[in-house]
Order: structure tokens, then sequence, then C-alpha cells
């Protein structure tokens, strides 16, 4: 058998006869290799890779124009008719086009299946991307009252059956006719909503909605789209066209104007791959070098361990080098061993990098676009076995050059005498210094952003949410049309009886379905509690709306929260001034409002509170003033909030019903959802949902960054203690011949253990110095050039290196008693 097979064949051995090696090695690099192949894998496919159903997205632009509602909000102010004024005003510029995505369901044959709804322009595939497989290609006469369906849908639904065409399906109470069958679309963004391969598509023609009235709300959910053919789109062009279109529009805009260009507007156009990953590329561009760091700090630990191993095998070293093998030889030798021990690295780490991906999308909570298309891929295979032959080789050339080759030859002809009585090498002090360095900088940076991350999870609400349960209803559409706040309030001007009466009718209609779904929920669950008010204090439907003040003519933008006379009660809020509403009040319909703590101040014309209570603000007089709390759109600071009950709308834009349950309790969701889609005619469709539900998918991206920086934290720390272990077994293995003589004339395995630590304790003391202090110098550096890093805390640093001095000092007691124990007077015998 060869010299290099006979290598091999050892290192395939090695791997079930000497643990001490293999199973660190296998451990610390295939943990660190699927958290770099998983960001490498992400990063091909998200960064790198054209996107799947988007043709010639270099050309394809998002272009918009955003105001700010609140400090943590922008909404777009764009509607259908706005970009179909736009795209006549520029057609001379490219294509323009639109769609909005948001979650649904279908019902085919009685069976419901969950889908993502678009609403688009008819010239979406042309412009934007995808396939007709089958049917019709939408234009502007045959998209009315029909629908085309994804592929993915054909097949669940109907099997790819060609008589899918023509066929209908429900959707939203609506009679609907397939005209075709289209490629699944997977390039988008569904917010909080679920995305789906099943969809559906709506079509309209862009170019009549120019001729629609001007709507007087937004909702922000229209994506405007622009191809650029023959002249780049930017952003004073969008300042152009809304200048002009203030000209043309502003008898229809009324207010709506002020309020745009109070809210901070901004005008954007970017390329739509940019648009749909947002900030992930500069997040997977840090990952990336997150992940770097962290191999390098795993190989630097490792290396000490490889080094505490050859030094063990000097002897063997000197018997080569005497019969003629050169140190070239060598090293092949040694890289020989090890290539089984870092190929089966690779491999278990491809396989954790594989288990990582399918993970992402729940550990990622929906907050990665695009994880649909990771994939491990020749790329991430050719990556893993580049980077373990890289660090194989890095290994041996290093664990083959540490040693004089004269002096080795000198021991050997010695008879081997006291060659464990050296000193650690200046490249093991240099290595173990720089991994407890690396150690202490990754900690350092996840110090502070999970504490960061656990501050923003441990808030205080300002409220209880109790075992709430939310049930949105959609009710089927009646003949009223329905009305915004501003055309209520000219309309209850002009005519206040017949408003008056009008808004009677409404609410005791609404009030008729709310008790009937109610009742319908009982009988469910008997130990529900209905709860009187429609909205919650977190206001995950948040509506925004706009006052003035007459006297000063300041206009206010707030939003508002469906309430009732148990609204204080039930979710344990504070009132600061005045009164609640009362039954009376509420039922009869009273005018009176409620607002939180800084609507009154900025209401306020002496500073106090209490000034605002009898001011009549949009119709209303206010009553009392609440303290403020946490709110979707307020997560630091209060939002100006009026809260009301919203008898004018209802049932028109559906009901809200909410419940609790005691502590301890569960809602059966799937039996209330069926009893309320059963119990009216008109519900059209129900979601319910715990507050505890709503809450953890609203911190799920600061979940997600405590568990991520969290287990980073760890992984640092085993990979500190993988390295420890390895520096203390290259110490203890150098002084096992001085143990032994010390044993041999009478010391006690404690007494052996004390010294020897003792001579550790000044590389110990001196590496942690350097490594905390070059630590919080970088963070401090980067700070004041990276305003966005959190602030210092010398708690959390102090927690966290800590934790890394007692892991350090935990792994070298345990690898020094070990070796101790390991009868050091055989070294005197092996001598």
């Amino acid at each position: 058998m060869s010299f290099y097979l006979r290598a091999l064949r050892h290192g395939v051995l090695r791997l079930f006869t000497l643990p001490r090696l293999s199973l660190p090695i296998l451990l610390t690099l295939s943990l660190t290799l699927a958290a770099v192949l998983a960001v490498v894998a992400m990063s091909s496919h998200l960064i790198f890779k054209p996107l799947p159903d988007i043709k010639d997205e270099k050309n394809l632009y998002v272009i918009n124009r955003t105001m700010a509602v609140s400090e943590d909000m922008r909404v777009s102010m764009f509607t259908a008719k706005r970009l179909a004024l736009l795209a006549e005003q520029y057609k001379g510029y490219g294509q323009f086009a639109a769609y909005q995505a948001d979650e649904s369901a279908v019902t085919v044959n009685e069976t419901n299946y969950p889908v993502s709804r678009f609403d688009a322009s008819h010239n979406f595939m042309p412009v934007v991307g995808g396939t007709l497989l089958l049917g019709e290609q939408p234009n502007n006469v045959n998209t009315q009252n029909s629908v085309w369906i994804s592929q993915s849908l054909w097949q669940s639904a109907f099997q790819k059956s060609v008589n899918a065409i023509g066929q209908t399906l429900q959707i939203e109470g609506t009679s609907l006719q397939i005209r075709g069958v289209v490629s699944d679309f997977s390039s988008f963004n569904s917010d909080n909503d679920e995305k789906y391969a099943q969809q559906v598509w709506r079509y309209y023609d862009l170019a009549e909605k120019a001729a629609m009235p001007t709507q007087m709300s937004i909702n922000g959910s229209l994506l405007p789209l622009f191809r650029q053919t023959e002249r780049a789109f930017t952003a004073d062009d969008m300042e152009s066209f809304w200048q002009q279109y203030y000209l043309d529009q502003g008898d229809q805009l009324g207010p709506m104007k002020q309020m745009f260009e109070s809210m901070a507007p901004e005008s954007t156009a970017t390329l739509y791959r940019d648009n749909l990953m947002e900030d992930q590329q500069t997040m997977l561009l840090f990952l990336l070098a997150t992940v770097v760091i962290l191999l390098v700090m795993a190989s630097l630990n490792l290396l000490n361990l490889f080094i505490a191993h050859y030094q063990q095998r000097e002897q063997e070293f000197a018997t080569q080098l005497c019969m003629g093998a050169s140190r070239n030889k060598l090293l092949v030798m040694s890289f020989l061993e090890n290539l089984s021990t870092f190929l089966l690295a690779a491999v278990l780490g491809l396989l954790g990098a594989a288990w990582l991906i399918r993970l992402l999308p729940i550990i990622s909570g929906g907050n990665i676009a695009m994880l649909e298309l990771v994939q491990i891929d020749a790329i991430t295979i050719a990556v893993a076995v580049a980077i373990v032959l890289i660090i194989n080789l890095f290994f041996a050339f290093l664990s083959t050059r540490q040693f004089d080759e004269a002096q080795l030859i000198s021991n050997l002809n010695n008879g081997n005498k006291g060659v464990n009585a050296g000193k650690v090498t200046r490249l093991s002090q240099v290595l173990f210094i720089a991994q407890l360095s690396s150690a202490a900088v990754i900690l350092t940076g996840t110090a502070m952003l999970a504490n960061t991350a656990y501050a923003e999870l441990n808030i205080n609400l300002g409220f209880e949410p109790g075992n709430t349960l939310i049930a949105n209803v959609r009710l089927q559409n009646n003949d009223d049309p329905v009305l915004n706040t501003a055309e209520i309030e000219e309309q209850a001007k002009q005519d206040p009886i017949a408003t008056e009466q009008k808004t009677k009718q409404r609410y005791q209609g609404a009030l008729e379905i709310k008790n009937q779904l109610e009742q319908a929920v009982l009988q469910v669950q008997p130990s529900i509690t209905p709860v009187q008010s429609q909205g919650e204090p977190f206001n995950f439907n948040t509506v925004i709306n706009m006052t003035e003040d007459e006297q000063t003519r300041e206009r206010f933008t707030y939003m508002t929260i469906n309430i009732a006379p148990d609204y204080l009660q039930t979710y344990k809020l504070n009132l600061l001034a005045g009164q609640n509403m009362s039954q009376t009040q509420y039922q009869n319909l009273e005018p009176v409002a409620l607002i939180n703590e800084t609507f009154a101040k900025q209401l306020s014309t002496d500073g106090t509170i209490e000034s605002v209570i009898g001011k009549e603000v949009s119709l209303r007089q206010i009553i009392g003033v609440v303290a403020d709390n946490y709110t979707i759109m307020a997560k630091d600071q209060g939002y100006p909030t009026m809260l009301y009950s919203y008898s004018h709308d209802a049932p028109n834009f559906g009901i809200t019903l909410a419940m609790q349950l005691p502590p301890g309790q569960r809602f059966d969701k799937h039996a209330i959802m069926q009893a309320i889609q059963y119990a009216h005619p008109q519900v059209i469709e129900v979601d319910a949902r715990t507050l505890d539900e709503r809450w953890a998918e609203q911190t799920m991206p600061q979940r997600v960054q405590f568990y991520f920086i969290s287990a980073l934290s760890l992984l640092t720390l085993l990979l500190a203690a993988v390295g420890s272990n390895g520096m203390a077994m290259s110490f203890t293995e150098l002084k096992r011949f001085e143990l032994a003589i010390r044993m041999a004339t009478g010391a006690s395995r404690l007494n052996l253990m004390n010294r020897t630590l003792k001579s550790f304790n000044g590389l110990l003391l001196s590496a942690l110095a350097i490594a905390i202090t070059l630590a919080c110098g970088l963070y401090l550096t980067l700070q004041s050039v990276i305003p966005l890093l959190p602030a210092f805390s010398w708690q959390a640093l102090i927690v966290f290196t800590s934790l890394l001095i007692v892991i350090v000092f935990s792994a070298i007691v345990l690898v020094v008693w070990r070796i101790i124990n390991a009868d050091p007077m055989r070294a005197l015998r092996e001598q």
C-alpha cells in the first residue's frame, strides 16, 4: 500500500479511533458551514440570479409617491385613476402597468381554496412577465365578470382539465367565469398575508380608470409599474405629474391635497428587484460577513486543536524526515489524513444548510421575500467543497511548518528525552489571542443587538390584551354607497336630519347582525364573553383621518378606533381626564369621543389635557382623554387617536366581533368561524385570530432577530470552548514530561492542576484583556460611523463577556484535568 493510500486509510480510521479530534471538527465545522452555506444559497438566489417570472428585469421599475403616516410607516398615494393619468401624460417614455395582491379564498364545487388574489391591469403579462397557458389573453373586452387562475389552482381544483375554461368559481360572494390559465407568479411581496401559488387574477383596462371619480381615500396597496422602452422615468417626472394633478384635480381633491402635502411626500423610481428585496440585499451581505467571521473564528479554534495533535507526533515526523521524507510530503500526508474528516463535515454542513433553508420561512416569519426560490444547488455544493479543501490545506501547511526540522532530528538522535518539556509556540499564542478576540468582537455586537431586541420584545404596552379573539367578518355589499368621513361630514352639514336618520338605520342594522353573530358564537362556546367594542388597542385595522382646528386653522391627522363603553375596562386603559362614554350616549348615537394624550396635547391651547374636554373635533365632542398606548402606528411614541363608535360605517365595511375567555382557556376558532359563516346570509368571509397571535406576528422580526443573535452567541461560545480546548491540550501536552517528574516526586493531582493553571493564567488573562478591549473599541468606533447600531450597554457586555470567560476557563480546566488523570507517569515510560 502506498504512502498516500495509507494516509487516506489512517484518516478514515481516525474518525472512529480518535474522537477527541474528529468530533470537535465535525461538530464545529459542520454547524458553521450550515450557517455559511445557507447564507450563500440565499445570496446566490436572491441577489445574483434573475427573478424567475420577470422578463428583462433591468428595465422594470416601481414608481411611487408615498406619504409618511407615522415615523414607522409610509403609504402609497396612488390609485388606479392617478396611475392612468400618469400613464397618459408619459406614454412616450414606456409602458405602465399595476397590480395589488392580497389573501383571499375561492370556492369551486363547494370546496374552499386559499389563494393570493391579484387585481392587475390587463397588460400585466406583456409588461411584467408571465405566460398564458390556456384560454384567452386578457384585453379591454373580456375582463368583465371574468377571472384567470394560476397553474397551481388549475391543478388542485380542476386537475388540469381543459374544461376548466368557461366554468365559474366563487370569490368573496361573487360568481366569476374562468377565461384562462396563467403561470404561477412568485415575484411579489405579500406583506402580512400568506403567499400562495394558488392564485386568481382579475384584470382591468388601466386607461378606463382615468374617467373614474376621484377617490377621497387611499389604502396604499396599488403597486405602480413602469417598463422603460424609450426614456427613463425619474423622481422629477413624478413631482411634475403631481403638481399638474393638483392643478387639474384640485376641486375634486378638496382638503386631501393639503393632507397629502403635509405628510412629507416622497417620489421614487426604483428597480422592481430592488423594491421587492427592499433592504434584504444589505441584510444578506451583513449575514454573509457575519458567517464568514464565524468561519474564520471556527478555523482558528480548530487550528489550535490540530497543532496540539501534531505536537504529539513530533517523534513520528522526525522519523519520517530521517528516512528522507520532505516537508511537502508531510504536508500531503497531513492533508490526506484529514480529507475524510473535512469532506464529512462538508456533507453534514450541506445537510444542515438544507434543514435551515426549510425552516427559514418559519424562522423569518415571512419577512424575507422570495424564500421559496432558495435551495441547495451546484454552486452551494462547490462552495462547501472549496471551503473545506482550503481549510484542510491551510491546516496541513501550518501544522507541518511549526517544527524546526533540525531540532526534531536532534531530539530523535538524543533518544527523544525531554521533547515535551517545551514551551507554547508563538503561533499558538497568536492564534489563541486571535480566536478570543474574534469571539469577543462577535459577542460584543450580539450583546448590544440582543439587549435591544429583548427590550423591543418586553415593552410596556399600556394596556392588557387579555385572552381576546378578534373575528373580522366581511359582509356582502348593500345598495348604499360607502361614504368616507369627509363626504359624511359634508352631507351632515347639508341635510342633518336625513343624515341622522340614515345613520340610525345603518347602526340598527349593524347591531342586529352583530347580535345574531354573537348568539351563534355563544351556542358553540358558551363560556365566551362578547365584547361590545369592535376596536382593539393595537389597532391592526388602521384608519387615518384628517381634521382642521377651526380657531388656529391647523390641520391634524389622527387614527380612529371603534369603541363602546366597555372598551377601557376590557383592555385596562387609563382615563386621564374627563369621563368615559356612557351606555346611553352609545345607544343614542351621541357624537362624543375620547382622544389619547398625544392628540390632546396637540389640540390643547394652554398645555393641559383638561382644556380639550368639551372641544369639538370632526363634529364630535371630546368627553375624555386616555393614556397613550402601544399601537401599530406608533411603537415608540403616541400617535394622535380618536376613539368613538363607528355608527355610520357598519355594515358596509363589515363587522368586527371581539370576545374573551378566562386566562388559560382556548378558543375553538374553527367552530367559531363556521358558526359566524352560517349565522347570517350577508356573511361572505370570516377571519379570526387572537390578539396574542397578532402580536406574535407583529413582533416576529424582533423575535427572529433575537433568536438569530442568541444562536450566533451560542455558536460563538461553542467555538470559543473548542479553541480553548485545543490551546489547553497543546499547552498541557507540552508539560506532560514536567508533570510526570513532579508526580514521581510526590506531587498530587490537585497540586499539578493548580501549577498548570497558574502557568497558563498569564496567557489567558492577557488574551482576554486584549480581546475585550479590542471588541469594545471596535464597536464604539463602528457606532460613531453607523448611527443605526444600538447604544453601548455595559450591562449586556458584562453578561456576555462573563459567559465567555466562564466557558473558556471551564474548557481549559476540563482538558488539563483529563490529561493529568490520564497517568502522566506514562510520559516517563515512553521516553
